[in-house]
């Protein structure tokens, strides 16, 4: 099965990066603003605004989702009272309780697929961009490269970070990030998938 992480974004070496075409964000996490680009479920996203539910921000009411298949009516037997208990004080929207049976109705409602961070100078991008190293392919964007250059390329490659250079209108790709081979979903994912959906701007 292939990671929902991966990137359609053109990001070969040589090519332009151009995020005008794909959709993306501006967020402020870590400490660090990067441009997210993302793709959005349509269908979960409509369902959120029907319902009036916004972004999730509870990790321990995301922990409990985790554990829940989506859309599958679970025994409410199988469920210890302490899951129950996040399960009655979830948002409208999250969940659907019956007498027998718990169903998970939420989903992430955007995947993150690439962080891409614009820095004057090449450590502070190298380190901002790998922040984001636990959770989507990263790059950052610098006006120029350093004067070691290979020796730069070399270690932004070691630890998985895509490189473009150039101005922010557009830059050149000189270094395609690393997917991420071994990714799994976690709680931690999916709290930056909301944290992701806050900051877009048409959610609510």
């Amino acid at each position: 099965m292939n990671s929902p992480l991966a990137n359609t974004l053109p990001v070969e070496p040589g090519t332009a990066l151009d995020l005008r075409g794909a959709r993306s964000v501006k967020v402020r996490m870590f400490g660090t603003t990067a441009t997210v680009v993302h793709r959005r479920d349509d269908v979960e996203h409509e369902r959120r605004r029907r319902t009036g539910l916004a972004d999730l921000r509870s990790m321990e009411l995301l922990d409990v989702l985790m554990d829940l298949p989506a859309r599958v009516a679970v025994p409410r037997s199988s469920l210890s009272p302490a899951v129950l208990r996040v399960l009655h004080q979830a948002p409208f929207g999250v969940v659907r309780i019956e007498d027998s049976s718990v169903t998970r109705l939420v989903s992430p409602a955007v995947t993150p697929v690439l962080a891409v961070v614009y820095a004057s100078r090449w450590r502070d991008g190298l380190e901002r961009a790998s922040e984001f190293a636990s959770y989507l392919p990263r790059m950052f964007v610098v006006p120029d490269m350093p004067p070691n250059a290979t020796e730069a390329l070399a270690e932004a490659s070691f630890y998985g970070v895509g490189v473009a250079v150039g101005p922010r209108s557009a830059p050149t790709t000189e270094l395609e990030p690393e997917p991420l081979s071994d990714w799994q979903p976690t709680t931690a994912w999916w709290w930056f998938c909301e944290q992701v959906y806050r900051f877009t701007t048409d959610h609510r």
